[in-house]
């Protein structure tokens, strides 16, 4: 169970990075009634016949989706008001074709706090990768998806909500950060003043992209 702490490190190390860019500390178990595991007419409202034609296309089992239980997709972290916006540091298992697939269908008229096009591009250069990376775990099926790397098409389906949920429900479109864009910290070569410098300046690029 190494990698998964890694990764574990890896995240709150970069979340505590952008704490410090904006001076207050991020909610790190926050919960929406919106952003649950399961699409809701409710909750999608316009965008919901999109969400359901992305699930069928993905082969995504609606009788699986029914009978799992409900629950929270709880976020990387989401900092409060005055910023009101969830956070999301996606490394390299992100970047899935099943990512690659969830992107491409994205609504034009959908605000985002990171780069459509470059994260499309990431998917299409790492997918590979991306599923090696996966444990056991992450390339087992699951019942909403049930068939080999099941576990990662449920990742990129959920961060489809994560993205497209946000703006409908009052908060600011979700900041995202790649692994890819913040190599030099996670090896050690921006250390200190140096790294929070770098990542003040990725956060304030997304921070105009939406406003």
């Amino acid at each position: 169970m190494e990698e998964p702490s890694r990764n574990m490190r890896l995240e709150i190390g970069i979340i505590a990075l952008v704490e410090e860019v904006f001076g207050v500390p991020a909610e790190r178990r926050a919960q929406f009634d919106w952003l649950i595991n399961k699409p809701a007419p409710a909750h999608f409202g316009d965008y919901y016949p999109k969400i359901a034609k992305l699930f069928e296309k993905m082969g995504g089992d609606w009788e699986g989706l029914s009978t799992k239980a409900d629950g929270y997709l709880t976020p990387d972290a989401y900092f409060p008001a005055p910023y009101n916006f969830i956070f999301e540091f996606d490394e390299l298992q992100h970047f899935t074709l099943f990512r690659q697939q969830t992107l491409d269908v994205y609504p034009e008229d959908l605000a985002l706090g990171f780069d459509h096009q470059a994260y499309r591009q990431l998917c299409f250069k790492h997918q590979e990768m991306a599923i090696q990376k996966g444990t056991d775990r992450f390339r087992r099926k699951t019942s909403d998806f049930p068939f080999l790397n099941g576990r990662a098409a449920q990742r990129a389906f959920f961060d489809t909500f994560r993205d497209w949920l946000p703006p409908l429900h009052g908060l600011k479109p979700t900041l995202r950060l790649a692994e890819f864009e913040v190599t030099d910290i996670l090896s050690g070569k921006l250390i200190g003043d140096a790294a929070k410098h770098y990542i003040r300046s990725l956060i304030e690029q997304r921070l105009t992209q939406v406003e």
